[in-house]
């Protein structure tokens, strides 16, 4: 049985509160779990010299919300699977009944034969050996000079040589926070659940940044910079979950604020492509401060797990130490897919679909939802319905289900013990057809 207890002295509110709060965190930092056996109701009220029905009020919110689990005659045990983690939990895919708008996909583009395409022609040129085999320099410059293509397009202009080929972006990420060596990564307060499970996994503490409409609040960062902070994680474009994207101003008021205080800025940048007309990135803006982190999965192809790190000079004489875990995890065949995607403008018009794509959905969205508040560029790959303070959006999320659709609530992507702002994210790309997701937009519509 754990060790561990909350603690309730000094806490405001209801105490069972406090418990399931405290119990979510420290799940969230890794000193709980999964199999771990909590107290029993009894010795927990008598540790914690409370009543006995606060600790069995505690467990029941708790399991309501997927942390722990109880077994008849075995106790109570975490379940520890957090909640960003289930999200990719193949054994709990919805089935034929739910329909899935979850996790954060790609629609699929119907009648594409590029990737036939592709396969024949490396298939004409013969040696398919070489895409089993370990990557030469002249492969890893090839792939590099196809980033450097795509980047300049859609983000931002820079050498090919100082790109970090990474598979995937989530990799990216994690090889950024590598290279700067912080502890401590200040974040959105709702931040994408890959950045949580990076931090998590690498033992790294999050501090949650306020956010309004326009992205992290400036004053907010200045404070935490005044308190240490020197590390920041954002995501400026179709922000993940609440679809917001900076404005020119917060931008540039962001990257004073990490200028005054010499703060390193991690931009992913996943889906900035979506948008047709975007803001300047911010490592267009201040080359000299911010890593920049994009990838193809999430606008050309969720298979393509290719992921593209670019680094401030500051951390560039880290990029060799880097080399041994980045490009070396890459698979040749994806890789090479994409440079030729790249070359030939398939890549550009698969993104181009892509958005006519969401574009579509998004009129299903705003002819069904009709009064309901929401947030997302007619290009986004999710909608976010915001939820006035005091709504409960996991018991929301919990109606939707049973409605038979999945969402995904706020506290799914709480960077800290609370989740602000409330709502939930609605993925436009997972449904399977525009008619799926018009059945599955009229399931909630009924739950709203």
């Amino acid at each position: 049985m754990t060790t561990w207890l909350p603690t309730l002295s000094g806490v405001d509110g209801p105490a069972y509160r406090a418990i399931v709060d405290q119990l979510a965190d420290a799940i969230r930092r890794g000193s709980l779990k999964a199999g771990d056996r909590l107290p029993t109701h009894r010795l927990m009220a008598d540790l914690l010299g409370i009543n006995v029905s606060t600790v069995t009020r505690a467990y029941r919110e708790a399991e309501r919300q997927r942390l722990i689990g109880g077994e008849v005659g075995r106790g109570t045990f975490v379940l520890g699977a957090a909640a960003e983690a289930r999200l990719f939990a193949f054994a709990d895919r919805p089935q034929d009944t739910l329909i899935d708008l979850s996790t954060n996909t790609p629609p699929k583009l119907a009648g594409d034969d590029a990737l036939a395409k592709a396969v024949a022609a490396m298939m004409e040129q013969g040696d398919l050996e070489r895409f089993v085999d370990y990557p030469t320099p002249g492969d890893l410059h090839l792939h590099r000079l196809a980033a450097e293509v795509w980047l300049t397009e859609h983000a931002v202009k820079c050498a090919a040589e100082k790109i970090v080929l990474c598979a995937g972006a989530q990799h990216a990420m994690e090889a950024a926070l590598a290279a700067v060596g912080a502890n401590v990564v200040g974040c959105e307060s709702l931040c994408w659940p890959g950045l949580k499970a990076i931090a998590r996994s690498r033992g790294l503490k999050l501090h949650a940044l306020p956010m309004d409409r326009n992205g992290i609040v400036p004053d907010a960062l200045e404070r935490a910079a005044l308190q240490g902070l020197k590390c920041v994680v954002c995501m400026p474009n179709l922000h993940n979950p609440t679809a917001r994207t900076w404005s020119m101003a917060r931008r540039e008021a962001i990257i004073a604020v990490a200028r005054r205080h010499d703060l390193i800025l991690i931009e992913e940048d996943v889906y900035g492509a979506l948008i047709p007309v975007s803001q300047p990135s911010l490592a267009s803006l201040a080359p000299e401060r911010v890593c920049h982190v994009s990838g193809l999965s999430k606008t050309v192809a969720p298979g393509l797990r290719l992921g593209y790190l670019v680094l401030p000079p500051v951390l560039q004489g880290r990029q060799e130490a880097l080399e041994h875990h980045t490009h070396w995890y890459v698979s040749p065949l994806g890789a090479d897919i994409a440079r030729r995607w790249i070359a030939d403008g398939t890549a550009n018009v698969r993104l181009q679909r892509q958005r006519r794509e969401l574009s579509e959905r998004w009129k299903l969205v705003r002819t069904t939802l009709i009064g309901h508040e929401m947030e997302g560029a007619t290009t986004s790959p999710h909608l976010w319905l915001p939820f006035a303070r005091g709504r409960d959006s996991q018991r929301v999320a919990d109606l939707a289900r049973r409605a038979g659709v999945a969402v995904v609530p706020s506290e799914t992507f709480a960077a800290a013990i609370h989740a602000e702002p409330a709502g939930i994210r609605v993925s436009l790309g997972a449904a399977s057809s525009r008619t799926r997701l018009q059945e599955a937009l009229n399931r909630l519509a009924s739950v709203l």
